[in-house]
């Protein structure tokens, strides 16, 4: 049964939701990841696929997609699409890295842009405008999506600061489309969000694609009141954005 302020506190909902989802997807022998991770799943590959069909895809010349597992077919997929593929460093230490047809080699492309590879083999971005460019899609995956375009995560918040610094940078606008490719059973009804988190406008499964109707507000820049010094100097491209803000007053 939850409290009145578990109902209140979307912390506490969004960790509870985690929890089900995680465990769900063990007591389904759906995903061997980790608890705390986001969940990988045996269709993630046929998911991968079905979105390469989505015009949105087609469409976009620059992809970022973070460098989780569950994505792994998705970025290969870019690459040999003739895209800009756009890769976050994991824990977004050194930024953004950019892959593209013909900088790596066929023989390494799955090596290549999984999160141990990134750094080897991508060429590395500052974190400006000029080098990222325009991004015309992001997809991600996640821990649970609700139906109305709400997304959780593994709980880090990468994902969201990833966003945010891309629309500071002007390398996105609001609606710049998001995609989320998870399992069915990551699917929900509704699940709650805060002002930092990014909601998505399409859910990518094995099975099915979901158009999300629900506008839902996205963060319009870094929210610099909630990051902390030590994650500040943590990440290359809130100091690259730090200097650049200290250098402009």
């Amino acid at each position: 049964m939850r409290t009145k302020g578990e109902r209140a506190n979307p912390f506490n909902l969004k960790a509870r939701i985690r929890e089900e989802v995680w465990e769900e997807m063990r007591a389904e022998g759906l995903s061997p990841a980790p608890q705390g991770s986001i969940p990988t799943f045996p269709g993630q590959n046929k998911a991968a696929e079905r979105l390469r069909r989505m015009e949105v895809y087609k469409r976009a010349k620059t992809i970022m997609v973070p460098p989780d597992q569950a994505q792994l077919q998705v970025r290969v997929n870019a690459v040999l699409d003739s895209k800009r593929l756009i890769i976050a460093t994991p824990g977004l230490r050194d930024g953004f890295y950019l892959f593209e047809k013909g900088r790596v080699g066929m023989k390494d492309l799955v090596r290549a842009v999984r999160s141990s590879g990134v750094q080897r083999f991508g060429k590395r971005l500052a974190t400006s405008h000029k080098e990222i460019r325009e991004v015309d899609l992001l997809v991600t995956g996640a821990v649970a999506v609700g139906l109305q375009g709400g997304r959780i995560g593994k709980g880090s918040g990468y994902f969201d600061l990833e966003y945010m610094i891309l629309r500071e940078i002007g390398s996105i606008k609001d609606r710049t489309p998001i995609i989320a490719l998870v399992d069915d059973l990551q699917v929900r009804e509704g699940v709650p969000m805060e002002h930092k988190d990014v909601p998505v406008d399409f859910i990518v499964t094995p099975t099915r694609i979901i158009t999300i109707e629900t506008t839902l507000q996205r963060p319009s820049g870094l929210l610099w009141d909630l990051l902390d010094e030590r994650s500040t100097m943590r990440m290359r491209p809130l100091r690259e954005l730090r200097e650049l803000s200290e250098r402009k007053v």
